[in-house]
This record gives C-alpha cells, sequence and structure tokens, in this order.
C-alpha cells in the first residue's frame, strides 16, 4: 500500500503568546486547472496529450513564516506527497496569523545518500516512515540516494491526440533538491485550525520536457536536472488568488464524537447541502472517504488504533463545511 506519513520528531516552540492551532498544508495536483486523475488524458503546454501512472514527491525543510515574520522551523518533518494523499498535518502550532511557508522539494542532503550526515539504509527505516521502501520505489540505492520526484505515463509521440509512448523521468541527485518559497493566504477553518491551500501544475513543473519522445530516464543530470529546475523556475507551486477569502469555513453544523472500546461514532446535526467525509490521521493520510446525504446522522469508525484522528464533512461542491479533532 502506497503511503503519505511524515516524521515528527519533538519541535521545540521559541515562542509564546500565540494561539495554538492545527495546521495543515493541502497541495492538491492539478494539470491546466482540473485535479490529477491518473490515467486520464491531459495536454501539456505544448498541446501534446499525456497521461500519468505515478507521480509522486518528497517534501521536505518546511518552514512557517508566521506573525511578523517569524521563522517557525519544521525542518524534522518529511512527506511523501502521491496524487491520492496530498494532506499534510504540520502539527499544532503556535502560531496567530501564517504569512509564508518555505519548503523544498526531495530528501534532504544529511539524509539522502551515503555521504548525508544523518543518513541510514532504507531497511532500518519503519515500514510506516516515508524514507521506507515505497510501491512504486522511491529509492535508487546506498550511492544514488533516493528519487526526489518520480513521474511517468504515456505522451504522444505521432500527435493524433493519443498518448502511446511510455515515458519516466526518476530524479535524484543532492545537487537537484530544490526549495520554494511562497506567500500564503491562510483559511482559518476554526478557532483552532488553519488550512494552507496550494496547487501543484504538473503542466509547469514537466515545462519543456518533450514527454512524446523522452522515454525512459533516471538520473540527475539531463532533463531529470531540468525537470527539479522547473520547481525554481516555473509557477509550479501556487495559491489561488482567492485562498483564505473564499474558502473560510464558518462551522456550519455541529459535529461530535462518543468513544465505545469498540469503535468511534460521529454525530452529525444541521449540516445543510452536506455531500461528503473524510477521515484523516494525523500524517495527513485520507484513512477513509464517503457520501453523506442527510442533514443530520451518525457516522461508525471501527479498528482504529489509538490516536487523534479529523472527520472532515464537505458539501456538493466539495467545500469544507466543519472539521473535528477526536481520540480513540
Amino acid at each position: 500500500m502506497k503511503k503519505n506519513l511524515f516524521l515528527f520528531l519533538s519541535i521545540t516552540l521559541n515562542c509564546i503568546g500565540y494561539s495554538q492551532k492545527n495546521v495543515f498544508l493541502t497541495i492538491n495536483p492539478k494539470v491546466n486547472g482540473a485535479d490529477l486523475q491518473l490515467m486520464t488524458n491531459y495536454s501539456n503546454l505544448s498541446g501534446v496529450a499525456f497521461n500519468l501512472d505515478h507521480f509522486d514527491y518528497y517534501l521536505s525543510s518546511v518552514h512557517v513564516i508566521h506573525d511578523g515574520g517569524q521563522d517557525l522551523n519544521l525542518s524534522n518533518l518529511i512527506f511523501l506527497v502521491e496524487p491520492q494523499n496530498f494532506v499534510l498535518y504540520l502539527g499544532y502550532l503556535n502560531v496567530d496569523q501564517i504569512e509564508a511557508v518555505h519548503f523544498s522539494v526531495g530528501v534532504p542532503p544529511n539524509l539522502n545518500t551515503n555521504s548525508g550526515g544523518d543518513a541510514i539504509d532504507i531497511s532500518t527505516y519503519p515500514s510506516e516512515h516515508p524514507l521506507s521502501f515505497q510501491e512504486p520505489s522511491m529509492y535508487w540505492g546506498w550511492t544514488a540516494g533516493y528519487m526526489h520526484m518520480i513521474i511517468g505515463g504515456y505522451g504522444d509521440s505521432n500527435f493524433d491526440g493519443i498518448p502511446d509512448n511510455l515515458f519516466e523521468l526518476h530524479n535524484l541527485g543532492d545537487a537537484n533538491y530544490r526549495s520554494v518559497q511562497l506567500n500564503v493566504n491562510p483559511t482559518l477553518t476554526s478557532t483552532n485550525q488553519v488550512d494552507i491551500y496550494l496547487n501543484c501544475n504538473v503542466e509547469n513543473w514537466i515545462k519543456d520536457i518533450s514527454i512524446e519522445s523522452v522515454g525512459i530516464l533516471h538520473g540527475s543530470t539531463g532533463l531529470n536536472m531540468e525537470i527539479l529546475k522547473n520547481v525554481e523556475t516555473e509557477a509550479v507551486f501556487t495559491q489561488s488568488a482567492m485562498a483564505g477569502v473564499s474558502d473560510v469555513v464558518n462551522e456550519v453544523g455541529h459535529l461530535s464524537h462518543y468513544r465505545d472500546q469498540e469503535f468511534s461514532k460521529i454525530i452529525w446535526n444541521e449540516l445543510i447541502d452536506v455531500s461528503g467525509y473524510n477521515l484523516i490521521n494525523t500524517e495527513g493520510r485520507i484513512l477513509e472517504s464517503g457520501s453523506l446525504e442527510t442533514i443530520s446522522g451518525e457516522l461508525f469508525f471501527q479498528d482504529l488504533s489509538q490516536g487523534v484522528y479529523y472527520i472532515s464533512v464537505f458539501d456538493s461542491m466539495g467545500n469544507l463545511l466543519n472539521r473535528l479533532q477526536f481520540v480513540h
């Protein structure tokens, strides 16, 4: 099973006097403004048809800039971002106003190859760790290290609108560890939760890559280097101009939690236009999704491990109505 987990070590917060909030970073993969769906045909910036069967990247060295330029260093977090797992939980943080986020794409050099001062053999990581073995593989061996980003699918080799030629770019190398700095408008989802919504624009990430003829490339130079350069030179990661405005949630309806030894029950009331829900763990993984059809009702979750979870409910347009943190 593919994983979207993060390493969350002890964080020392030097700023005091701010209200603590759960902070989520959501990076929605997009192609030409549409949500990315694997094995769905799209066009790149040159008008060439393509589709993807995998698109995964590491995100690390996170910094949250808040409250007048203070830098909250979360560089001990590392995430594996996948098409179906892109909600990243940054933690319960002492922040009021978030102004910017800085992060890097890839595995930091100190954790990467055998030359990294903190690198360890991949087999010693727990199976749920993002730096453990993945499917598809994100690792190229002890000497070459991790692949910062992998992308593959089919490109249209004869320009008839039908993707037919396999391509893969699996991109690695310490020199290709790329950084992003974005000013953001956060969404105050509730009094103790902030959401930062970004887009990852695939068409810009593959700009100037001839996907129809590139074939299979695994390495750190040439096009493998160029595609990672695009992270810094192109609008790969962006935020909507309406972020923090149109997405603001006014906590529609009510959510409550009841725990039994065998299950957790979520009770909802007065959720007008409710359409669906996500069950999310503290690692940002969506554990379960489903539809809701009534403004009041109950959900039962069994076989949950002991820990903290989040239930998010959405309207028919996909807008977040409410979210509840609960402990099982």
